[in-house]
């Protein structure tokens, strides 16, 4: 059984400029805790079906998923899809005009693969409405504090 999160933040700067933020990986780990890097395995302008690798930090240990951009359309929406022997995690950012402004939704939707990933969901499911919404905080707080343009 999946768990789902989605978490709905205002933003004051135009859809192309929080795209453009949330499409450049290295800016990651500065709104995501848990985040160490993301690479993308290959060269050239984002687009879906680029590989990525994601590196995180969970439970005492390093971590890494291997991933993939599903979905990339400038200024509206953004989606990965992340996976290791454990589990699948399904990132959404979609994005929408809001006056001078965006309304940004971040859905995060996490699969079990493993007998001990769905032993562990009980964990997950009360960890991760928590971390999604420190994360669209801390992203918000560092968005509020530049000019991006």
């Amino acid at each position: 059984m999946p768990i789902v999160v989605e978490h709905d933040i205002d933003l004051p700067q135009p859809p192309h400029e929080v795209f453009a933020f949330l499409d450049d990986f290295k800016r990651v780990p500065t709104w995501l805790k848990r985040c160490e890097g993301v690479a993308k395995l290959g060269q050239g302008p984002n687009k879906a079906g680029d590989k990525l690798r994601y590196a995180y930090y969970e439970g005492g240990k390093h971590r890494i998923m291997d991933g993939v951009i599903s979905t990339y359309e400038p200024d509206r929406q953004l989606s990965y899809r992340y996976y290791d022997k454990m589990m699948q995690a399904f990132i959404d950012f979609h994005l929408e005009p809001q006056g001078q402004g965006t309304r940004l939704t971040h859905r995060v939707e996490l699969v079990p693969n493993s007998l001990l990933c769905k032993l562990l969901l009980p964990l997950f499911k009360a960890k991760l409405p928590k971390q999604t919404k420190e994360a669209m905080a801390d992203l918000k707080a560092i968005l509020s504090q530049q000019d991006l343009a």
